[in-house]
């Protein structure tokens, strides 16, 4: 037994069993990182199967399943489809480079893609199961995480929205106007709270994020409720000008604000005054002193970060996704008048 412990102090032993201490580490990660990647592969196999849309362009198909074709190619080719509108042959492409991808950052980038593309096409709950399944495979994907809270948001389930921005913040993203318009949002369509109710939590809201009084303003005259206008002189009335161009309550006008007054004098209901900060105001103000009333105007909506325009309001832009970014742009045109018609 002495013997065994003096062989077993011998250096050349200690080396012995340290080698075969890493063979074995060696061994087994090797033969771990194998079987997951396997496992991943079939994952994706399996997860491409419950999207692959079946389409009668058979030429197009086999085009594609040439292994010749690069990776991005086929991803570039499936960008330019998606930005054209042609979401089926841009998810086809994405589907069948995720198939040949061995790489996990092309992975990434390729199923947020592909969430992006049925979140466009508006197949919101495929466009969920793709964002879950990139947040399977990169739990930190920032992008995928950013178009889920918007997926969800779109389904109008607000609290998983919410959730999502709790992950997005650990990550170090700023979610506050975010989660701001999204409990604003959770409020408005809540059927538990009475209008008032609303209004008051609407109001807390307020506090913390002035960008949501433009909501506040909208849902009060929805709902026809009045509010004090001592605290409607404190609003930012330059991204309301749309709706105050619009709105039939006079009492918004007893407003001493500068645009109020704009808009008053262009819609008659004062005197023109001295000076307009909006030229388009202007024009149609002094057109009514020469008893002119065929100007009216029309709005277009810029997002300041995208640079795209819309013809309708958004709180969030439809493009980039970003939240308090729009600018409302007044266009001059003529005013149209609906003539009463007669089928008989």
């Amino acid at each position: 037994m002495g013997n065994f412990f003096i062989e077993y102090r011998d250096p050349m032993f200690g080396i012995l069993v340290l080698f075969a201490i890493i063979f074995i580490i060696s061994f087994v990660n090797y033969w771990w990182g194998n079987y997951k990647s396997k496992e991943e592969k079939n994952d994706i196999a399996q997860f491409i199967k419950r999207f692959e849309i079946v389409s009668d362009e058979n030429a197009f198909k086999k085009l594609l399943k040439d292994h010749t074709i690069p990776i991005e190619s086929l991803v570039l080719l499936a960008h330019s489809y998606s930005k054209s509108g042609d979401f089926e042959k841009a998810i086809n492409l994405y589907l069948l480079a995720l198939e040949r991808t061995p790489k996990r950052d092309e992975k990434k980038y390729i199923l947020s893609e592909l969430g992006k593309t049925y979140f466009k096409a508006g197949f919101l709950r495929r466009s969920e199961d793709i964002f879950l399944e990139s947040l399977r495979l990169h739990p930190r994907n920032e992008e995928s995480l950013k178009y889920l809270s918007v997926t969800y948001e779109k389904l109008k389930e607000y609290e998983k929205a919410i959730e999502v921005l709790d992950s997005l913040e650990e990550l170090g993203a700023k979610v506050t106007k975010q989660r701001a318009y999204l409990k604003a949002l959770f409020i408005i369509y809540n059927h538990k709270l009475t209008t008032s109710e609303k209004l008051k939590s609407l109001k807390e809201l307020l506090k913390d994020a002035k960008f949501l009084e433009r909501i506040y303003f909208e849902f009060s005259i929805q709902a026809m409720e009045e509010f004090e206008i001592l605290e409607f002189e404190k609003f930012e009335h330059k991204k309301m000008l749309d709706l105050l161009w619009h709105c039939e309550d006079k009492r918004i006008f007893l407003s001493q604000s500068k645009i109020v007054q704009e808009v008053a004098s262009a819609r008659g209901m004062r005197d023109p005054i001295e000076s307009f900060e909006y030229f388009e105001l202007e024009v149609i103000a002094k057109l009514l002193t020469l008893d002119y009333k065929r100007a009216s105007l029309n709005f277009e909506y810029i997002c300041s970060d995208c640079k795209q325009s819309f013809p309708v309001h958004f709180y969030r832009c439809p493009n980039c996704q970003s939240i308090d970014t729009v600018l409302i742009e007044p266009i001059i045109t003529k005013e149209s008048y609906e003539k009463n018609l007669s089928f008989q």
